[in-house]
């Protein structure tokens, strides 16, 4: 097993809760944890808000409520604080009625949540609901978490935003909208796929005092994927490489009226370090790919013959971006798919792979050496599914994916999710410019090129989503993120892949 650093695991609900019960048999208490989480969670308020000069902390029951408890009694010493407290708190049971006494000696005034309560704070603190919830939120949870959401104020919540299911990021029912999450000992990974990203806001992790040795104890269900795994999988070219070290790219596709989207693939491969870039694409498109970059070898597509020569000599085939799924493409993604190269299938590839379970049936093993690439609509159809219940579960959906087709499976999405049937990873990069055309073929191409320099295709599927998302960060930090074209990622994703080059000017 892999031993990632704490900072890049991510956890289920349950593999939290039982690092936290092995950090208390190994000789911290409960009550210590929770002061810990709750010192630790208003030291990240006062940093977010440094003008704030009062709270409203409103406390469901469990260690959640007793968080909150904690934080009322550090802001009760240089603010005005007002909590809400939606269990009685007589019913309070464990640490969590520690932190209520504790609470009560610091000169906290308690009141009971009611409908008609009305939230006096600057900032609220959401410590309703924990990690433990399961099921739909229940009265009085849902009208509390309409009312924080409806007051518009900043929300900090403890944890994860009450509502929210800590292992498939979606909301059960109704969640916070919360601005600041400040989420302890094990990062839960529903929150940083899906929904999760998007309601948690910005996200702080504290690991508190939970012993190496304990983690050892527990293993994580994914890892996060960060910028620092650049330099870890790129490494410096030999003096003495040439082209033919560095891989040779079979780009395929490009139906009539989807030139652009072969360009882009083809174009992104050369520039991400590919050593050779061949297209096979309709005979119109020859032209515009030459003009566009000159390096490409480009030939127009009249016999699918044409394809054996190409299929022997490259390392890998990108195999989707505008393809198509008419008879042209049909025929060619029929040829590509039973060559047993390796492969990267995106869009209209996988389209037809849902479509031709009968064909998909007699490929051999060798020919599934592939990394898929779906969005949440192709995935769905991939499953005989919909797009609802593949959002409901993002973590199952890859994992059913891989189980059927088998390779590397990359689930894009908020937190794009990589499966290669043993590793499961999280991208923590991008943002919503990326919401446009051609973005997937850009990613394509990168991972293409990534694969054929010596990657496997989870590495490279891993890494090509992690570079793919930060370019287009730094080019929303300078430009915004309305407008971004895919086009526009190509140049940063060079710069990325060279990182003695990162403080260059995009």
């Amino acid at each position: 097993m892999i031993v990632w650093p704490s900072h890049e695991r991510l956890y289920r609900a349950e593999q939290v809760r039982e690092l936290d019960r092995l950090t208390i048999a190994a000789g911290t208490t409960g009550f210590d944890l929770m002061q810990q989480a709750g010192r630790t969670a208003f030291r990240h308020l006062t940093r977010q808000w440094p003008e704030c000069r009062s709270v409203t902390v409103v406390c469901g029951g469990g260690n959640n409520g007793g968080d909150g408890y904690v934080i009322a009694a550090l802001a009760q010493r240089n603010m005005r604080v007002q909590v809400l407290a939606v269990t009685d708190p007589d019913k309070l049971t464990g640490e969590a009625a520690e932190a209520y006494q504790w609470a009560l000696q610091h000169g906290v005034k308690i009141e009971p949540w009611a409908s008609d309560s009305v939230i006096t704070g600057q900032i609220v603190v959401d410590a309703l609901l924990g990690i433990g919830l399961t099921g739909q939120v229940k009265a009085p949870f849902d009208a509390v978490i309409e009312q924080i959401n409806r007051s518009g104020k900043p929300v900090l919540s403890v944890d994860v935003p009450s509502g929210l299911c800590a292992d498939r990021g979606i909301p059960l029912g109704c969640a916070v909208q919360a601005d600041l999450t400040v989420t302890f000992i094990g990062k839960k990974i529903g929150l940083w796929t899906g929904q999760g990203p998007a309601l948690a806001g910005v996200r702080r992790f504290e690991p508190l005092l939970v012993p190496e040795s304990v983690r050892a104890q527990v293993s994580e269900t994914a890892e996060m994927i960060s910028r620092e795994d650049i330099a870890r999988l790129i490494k410096p070219r030999r003096r003495t490489a040439h082209k033919g070290d560095c891989g040779r790219i079979l780009v395929v596709g490009g139906d009539l009226g989807y030139a652009g989207a072969v360009i882009l693939a083809a174009q992104t491969a050369a520039r991400s370090g590919a050593g050779l870039v061949k297209v096979m694409t309709r005979p119109e498109h020859v032209a515009a790919l030459v003009s566009r970059q000159p390096e490409l070898m480009v030939s127009g597509l009249t016999s699918m013959h044409q394809l054996d020569e190409w299929l022997e000599w490259c390392d890998v085939v990108v195999l989707g971006p505008g393809l198509g799924q008419e008879g042209w493409g049909q025929q060619l993604w029929q040829k590509v798919m039973l060559a047993e190269c390796a492969k990267v299938i995106d869009a209209d590839a996988l389209n037809l792979m849902a479509t031709k379970p009968a064909f998909m049936q007699q490929l051999s093993e060798a020919a599934k050496n592939w990394v898929l690439t779906p969005h949440p609509g192709e995935a769905a159809r991939l499953l005989g599914s919909s797009v609802e219940a593949v959002e409901q579960d993002r973590p199952a959906a890859v994992r059913a994916i891989q189980q059927k087709f088998g390779g590397s499976v990359l689930l894009k999405g908020a937190g794009t999710l990589i499966f290669n049937g043993e590793l499961l990873s999280v991208n923590n990069s991008g943002n919503p410019g990326m919401a446009s055309g051609g973005m997937g073929d850009v990613l394509a191409g990168l991972i293409g090129a990534l694969m054929a320099q010596g990657l496997s295709g989870y590495d490279a599927a891993c890494l090509g989503t992690q570079v793919h998302g930060l370019a287009a960060d730094q080019l929303a930090k300078k430009f915004g993120e309305r407008g971004l074209l895919a086009a526009d990622l190509i140049r940063p994703i060079r710069v990325l892949l060279n990182p003695e080059c990162a403080k260059n000017d995009i």
